[in-house]
């Protein structure tokens, strides 16, 4: 297969149409009765075509028009086909951080022979690399992904009837450290919450990014009134500038001296505004962040955050600081 050139008019979905229109019997042959392609967004264009051929295959929800957020079972079914190519990815990762010579672009004469070389470079991995292996890969978790896949986000339904995004009548602010009946989480049960560490990684530039911007040592909360363990944060958006999310979390309230001894199921549900945030299955890196930091990070003496040092010796010519307008989703 290819070499392709590497422009809009050779994108995932192209390549793949364009190798089943040249020779589909040849890559029909590989698929066995009851096989899945996982396919990323790229491939969107050519789910059609696999339709025709008759292939199964799963591939990450995307919005439709008018749509700034994915349904709960959208949202939990692409986190279960992020969760399966994982192994994909991984296996890609290799070719460049093995074979250093893939990493870099490639002068005309060699790239002639890229072809060779990535079946060269696949044989050595397959030959002489280590087999990748999956922590906590088992049986059993699949069937409890499946379970979580089907839970409803009640905190979501729970938002949205009450109108808790904006009814601010409802919410006290405090500062973390008065929050005092949080249970102490430690990164397994983060990590097992969040299904995996992806999310639990990022939390750090996350906690970081909302103190450097609200200008505050303390990290601002909104508590319940009528309900002790329901609280409300404000959260900067990942990827826009402007936008803040909204987080929800419910936890079981515990005792301060007494915050070790808890149940197992001490998150109770939460939810989010952000794209992905109404999911069951794992969660949004904007709770994830929170939860971190108010069951994990917040009671340890040192915390390591990312290096801010950069942000202090750089100009920004858009001159944006704290005090931005926020827009709330």
């Amino acid at each position: 297969m290819g070499p392709y050139f590497s422009d809009s008019f050779n994108n995932d979905a192209q390549i793949l149409r364009e190798e089943f229109e040249n020779d589909a019997g040849a890559l029909t042959n590989w698929f066995q009765n009851g096989d899945i392609v996982l396919v990323d967004r790229g491939y969107r264009d050519v789910i059609p075509l696999l339709d025709r051929l008759g292939i199964d295959h799963r591939m990450p929800a995307h919005l439709l028009p008018g749509q700034s957020q994915l349904s709960t079972e959208d949202a939990n079914s692409s986190r279960i086909v992020t969760k399966s190519r994982w192994i994909v990815e991984a296996r890609n990762g290799h070719l460049r951080s093995v074979f250093k010579f893939l990493a870099h672009s490639l002068n005309i004469q060699n790239a002639k022979k890229l072809n060779s070389y990535y079946l060269i470079a696949g044989a050595i991995l397959n030959r002489y690399h280590p087999i990748i292996l999956m922590q906590d890969a088992t049986v059993e978790l699949a069937r409890e992904m499946i379970d979580r896949s089907n839970m409803p986000n009640v905190v979501q339904a729970r938002v949205e009837v009450d109108n808790l995004t904006r009814r601010n009548g409802q919410w006290v602010p405090l500062g973390d450290q008065a929050l005092i009946d949080f249970p102490v989480l430690d990164l397994e049960y983060l990590s097992d919450l969040t299904v995996g560490t992806y999310q639990v990684n990022l939390a750090s530039s996350y906690i970081q990014d909302k103190l450097i911007r609200d200008n505050d040592e303390q990290f601002q909360i909104d508590e319940n009134l009528e309900e002790p363990g329901f609280l409300r944060i404000r959260v900067y958006s990942r990827f826009r500038n402007a936008t803040k999310h909204q987080v929800f979390i419910a936890y079981i309230a515990h005792d301060a001296e007494n915050r070790e001894d808890h149940d197992e199921n001490v998150v109770q549900g939460y939810y989010c505004s952000c794209k992905s945030g109404a999911r069951t299955l794992g969660t949004c890196a904007h709770v994830a962040s929170v939860l971190w930091y108010l069951g994990y990070a917040r009671h340890l003496q040192n915390v390591k955050y990312p290096d801010e040092s950069l942000l202090n010796t750089t100009l920004d010519a858009a001159n944006r600081n704290p005090g931005v307008e926020i827009i709330e989703e």
